[in-house]
């Protein structure tokens, strides 16, 4: 474990105490949860947190905190407790610390954010790692959050710092901006290096850049050397012979005598991948091949003070060109070992960086699938093979009211109990490595039918082992398959009664003729009654007298209405069964309605006890309402159904005053047309009316309906008209049915 976990460790195991001890102390004033609290005991609790600590209310009102809070806002407690973050910090700022709050307290667990604190009073400014959590007394009752904040300044100054590493090492070798030793090492470390090299040793070290600029201090440096490197021409020619000593060399190190004071210096090369990043020089020995004429005259060449030279230069260190060389030659191996250090460094930082890389790609891999996961309107639950939940999406939370925090580790039997049949097709899917399916029926407590697919998807990737499971909620498919069935019933009917119809029009047609010749054969001038009659040996006139006084020409003409009255009850019927190529065209709404009321009109039950006939039709039309698109037999079929379905209603009540009423209106409104039809029945109640309008739901005894005629109606009203279908009752009163259709 990391400095940093084992430190989260400790701040959450004293967090926790905190906690625990707010929950021993007893019940406190609802006006101020701490006033009844030890205020010294209090405040010693909260001053032994490390880092700032405070406690809001649910409204992010402060109520108290610690010393550390108060030295950091430069407030004492009295001007903090009563107010909000927003009097101490900027809007956006404060809005992010209250959702962070609220979060807190939704979840009712733990939450942690880095965050950055600055303060307007003091100016100090930090980031900080804050946990916040929850507070509620011994009765459950909820205080408030209760925050720790602890300064990571220096982690997240170190982490860029590392960051910032990392992006120069991993960057192309061969670029402007290439790798400079300062990014492979740690100078701290370097420069103690070559100090101990120095004592050790007894030479002079320098750590340059490859052009001989210094990169580390000076260790061990003679005065010589100092006064001459205090001259600008002295240091240039220091730099161009500290330059020359560091060329690479792959056969030892590079030993002369210094360009600039005689003395001899030897150096190496530190290179990465071929690439010279700094010198490592050592030197400023002499011998007995340089004496003090040639220094003072090298010093009177770049402007230094002779005696000062000569003097210096007495005091040089004298070492053996043999001993110099072993030094030298160690030198050497130290450099090819930094060389070396320094290539695994950027493979490693290479390494780290493609590790970040793969593993922010990983993150928004599973990120991504996890929000596929989460937008399937399916519930998707993975298991093991223990059958335990290892993926537990959005869907499958909302309708068990499980989080996958809860449902994750548990058995799927124990979660959603109701497919805990399934678990032996799920071990014959992973078994078999074979998806299979299955059907559900549940009854809700409500009394609702739910209709479920699952299917078992075993998972066949090496190494992983397991399955998906998938239920998809198919009640409303279900219910459209059975209104298909049932409107392939209706119109197989439909097509029985054209056919009746048709077979019908055939001897009706022949009856209102054979009427019509009846009447004109008795009652017709035409010389040929005459003439017959006379045949008979009767008189016209009494033939006409007789079937007169037996009421014969009322009974005709009470055929031929009956006949032409049948003619149109066929005609409607065939209209109204006629396939409809669902073309929307403009309709004359009103006559629409009057023909649907002319077809009801006819309609009688006796199962069911009513008849059509008996009931009153009232019209309030207004006048001017203009056509509409609709398709005129899917339009009277919507109001076949809202007639038929107010004549059951009325049929089921007594009236005390009055009697059976339909009030048809029609009226334009804006750029739309409404109809309503109201009865004077049983009305229905709210439960109902919320339902009224669901396939397959019926408030009828069983065989009385089938709870598909207010469904279709609706079905064609919103989805094939693109109108509204509402309906408005007062129980024991009435029910008003009202389509909007825009014009």
């Amino acid at each position: 474990m990391s400095n940093d976990d084992n430190e989260k460790s400790k701040l959450l195991s004293e967090f926790n105490t905190l906690r625990i001890a707010s929950h021993c102390m007893p019940e406190l004033p609802s006006d101020n949860p701490f006033s009844g609290m030890s205020e010294d005991g209090f405040s010693c609790l909260l001053n032994a947190i490390p880092g700032l600590v405070w406690i809001k209310d649910p409204d992010g009102v402060y109520l108290s905190c610690n010393d550390a809070f108060e030295s950091f806002w430069g407030l004492p407690k009295k001007d903090i407790v009563g107010k909000t973050y927003y009097d101490f910090a900027a809007k956006e700022v404060a809005d992010f610390s209250r959702m962070q709050d609220k979060m807190a307290m939704a979840d009712g667990c733990p939450s942690v954010t880095e965050e950055r604190l600055t303060s307007a009073g003091t100016s100090k400014s930090k980031f900080v790692e804050i946990i916040r959590s929850t507070i509620k007394s011994s009765s459950g009752n909820l205080i408030g959050v209760l925050g720790i904040a602890r300064d990571i300044t220096d982690r997240k100054k170190g982490e860029d710092l590392l960051e910032k590493r990392i992006t120069a090492l991993t960057s192309p070798l061969d670029s402007p901006d290439g790798i400079v030793f300062e990014d492979l090492f740690d100078l701290k470390d370097i420069q103690r290096l070559q100090n101990e090299f120095s004592d050790a040793t007894g030479v002079a070290s320098l750590i340059t850049r490859p052009d001989g600029s210094p990169i580390t201090q000076t260790s061990n440096f003679c005065k010589l050397c100092e006064i001459i490197r205090k001259t600008k021409k002295g240091l240039a020619n220091c730099y161009r012979s500290d330059a020359m000593l560091g060329l690479l060399k792959s056969d030892g190190p590079t030993i002369r005598k210094c360009m600039s004071g005689g003395l001899w210096d030897a150096g190496a090369g530190i290179s990465v991948g071929g690439h010279h990043v700094a010198n490592w020089l050592i030197g400023q020995v002499r011998d007995a091949g340089q004496d003090e004429v040639n220094m003072r005259a090298y010093a009177r060449d770049i402007g230094a003070d002779e005696d000062d030279v000569a003097a210096a230069f007495a005091k040089s260190s004298a070492m053996s060109h043999e001993q110099f060389s072993k030094v030298s030659n160690v030198l050497f191996t130290l450099a090819t070992q930094l060389s070396d250090i320094a290539y695994k460094n950027i493979q490693q930082a290479r390494f780290i960086n493609d590790l970040k890389k793969t593993k922010a790609e990983l993150a928004k891999t599973r990120n991504y699938l996890s929000n596929i996961i989460d937008s399937m309107p399916s519930l998707l639950i993975g298991v093991d093979t223990n059958c335990q939940v290892t993926q537990w999406n959005i869907e499958a939370a909302k309708v068990t009211s499980l989080s996958a925090q809860e449902a994750l580790g548990q058995s799927l039997g124990k979660v959603l109990p109701r497919i805990a049949f399934e678990m032996a097709r799920v071990d014959e899917a992973i078994r078999t490595r074979t998806p299979c399916s299955d059907s559900l029926r549940t009854n809700t407590p409500g009394g609702d039918v739910i209709h479920e697919n699952i299917t078992i998807y075993p998972l066949v990737a090496n190494g992983v082992d397991g399955a998906v499971v998938r239920i998809d909620d198919v009640t409303n498919l279900v219910k459209l398959q059975q209104m298909m069935v049932q409107s392939e019933k209706m119109l197989s009917i439909g097509g029985l009664a054209a056919g009746i119809a048709h077979e019908i029009n055939n001897p009706l047609a022949s009856i209102l003729g054979y009427v019509l010749n009846i009447q004109r054969r008795i009652f017709g001038d035409i010389p040929k009654n005459e003439t017959v009659a006379s045949e008979c040996g009767v008189s016209l006139e009494d033939i006409r007298k007789y079937l007169e006084h037996r009421d014969i020409p009322r009974m005709l003409e009470g055929i031929h209405e009956s006949g032409l009255r049948a003619g149109a009850i066929v005609h409607n019927m065939l209209s109204f069964s006629r396939k409809s190529e669902k073309e929307l065209k403009p309709h004359d709404i009103i006559e629409l309605l009057d023909t649907t009321l002319d077809l009801a009109a006819n309609d009688y039950n006796l199962e069911k006890k009513y008849d059509f006939r008996n009931i009153e039709i009232v019209r309030e039309y207004d006048e001017h309402v203009p056509a509409v698109y609709c398709e005129k037999s899917e339009m009277q079929q919507v109001f076949l159904n809202l007639f038929r379905n107010g004549a059951e209603a009325m049929m089921g009540k007594v009236y005390e005053n009055g009697h059976p009423r339909f009030i048809c209106r029609v009226k334009q409104r804006g750029d739309a047309v409404l109809v309503e039809i109201e009865d004077n029945g049983t009305g229905v109640d709210d439960a109902v009316r919320k339902r009224i309008f669901e396939p397959f739901y019926t408030t009828k005894d069983v065989g009385q309906g089938t709870g598909l005629g207010l469904s279709v109606s609706y079905f064609i009203i919103t989805d094939l008209h693109h109108g509204r279908l509402e309906v408005d009752s007062v129980l024991g009163e009435w029910t008003r049915f009202t389509i909007k259709l825009s014009l």
